[in-house]
């Protein structure tokens, strides 16, 4: 029998992180998948933060993630929500639901990146979230 090292699920963590929280005086909800009607159209309500992790590296006692968060707000919202967030999220000996963190670092600082709406802007960050096994 092999014994495998089991980490907290990132994803997880930063999203009972951010679902929820109040940033510049609105509740921001986290999402896995971004929600659309029937013509892919991006749904609200507003602020949204997709959360998702590009993978990461393993050491011996830790492991570190990449973990991207995309906020969709109305005009400069989003960028300044993001940066809210980060503000929020960065730290270390993060106690969550989903796992106890060890760290979480700004890795790409948060910035309005191009998008396709004339209502929404799209900021975008990365962060290295470091766990232990569980």
């Amino acid at each position: 029998m092999i014994d495998a090292l089991v980490f907290p699920d990132t994803r997880d963590a930063l999203f009972d992180l951010i679902d929820g929280a109040v940033h510049l005086g609105e509740p921001v909800r986290a999402v896995y998948q971004l929600p659309a009607d029937d013509y892919g159209a991006l749904q609200g309500p507003f602020p949204i933060a997709l959360i998702y992790v590009t993978g990461g590296t393993r050491g011996f006692v830790d492991q570190v993630d990449r973990a991207t968060i995309e906020v969709y707000a109305p005009g400069q919202d989003a960028e300044r929500t993001l940066v809210s967030i980060a503000a929020s999220i960065i730290g270390s000996d993060i106690e969550t639901p989903s796992g106890f963190i060890d760290s979480v670092e700004a890795d790409i600082t948060a910035a309005d990146v191009p998008y396709q709406s004339d209502t929404l802007n799209k900021a975008t960050a990365t962060f290295l979230v470091t766990s232990r096994p569980l």
